[in-house]
């Protein structure tokens, strides 16, 4: 079962887990992060390791951002 992301250190407010790739540069980069949606505050965005599944990266993202 996914991890539960927990309210924004910063205001409280709600957050959201963000995947994707960029609109530049090499499209085969994949990148997680997780964003509050009151005050924008946000982790660092993150890349795969070598060999990370999807998975991997947004339990990491997840982990940073609840840490």
């Amino acid at each position: 079962m996914a991890e539960m992301l927990r309210p924004c250190p910063k205001c409280g407010g709600k957050a959201k887990l963000k995947r994707g790739l960029p609109n530049m540069g090499n499209s085969k980069i994949r990148y997680a992060l997780v964003q509050c949606l009151e005050c924008n505050y946000k982790t660092p965005t993150l890349k795969p390791l070598k060999g990370e599944s999807d998975k991997s990266l947004k339990e990491r993202a997840i982990r940073l951002w609840n840490d």
